[in-house]
């Protein structure tokens, strides 16, 4: 299964971001991932599907996105 992984800059965007994505009918959770000192702080929002959607979403919500990538 297609799980898309955007990453947000920050715990309190990833945090927005969940709850944002809820109310629109995602089902979404936040993850730690470490390594990468790109994308800040490490939190991401995991889904499963509609990522443009989401994307959108985000966005006009004021959501910043460092980057988002697709895992299988």
């Amino acid at each position: 299964m297609k799980r898309y992984v955007i990453a947000t800059g920050t715990v309190t965007y990833a945090i927005k971001g969940r709850d944002i994505l809820r109310k629109n009918g995602f089902a979404v959770k936040i993850e730690r991932i470490t390594g990468d000192k790109t994308l800040g702080c490490g939190y991401v929002l995991i889904i499963s599907e509609k990522v443009s959607e989401a994307e959108k979403i985000l966005k006009n919500n004021g959501v910043k996105i460092l980057k988002i990538t697709e895992e299988q």
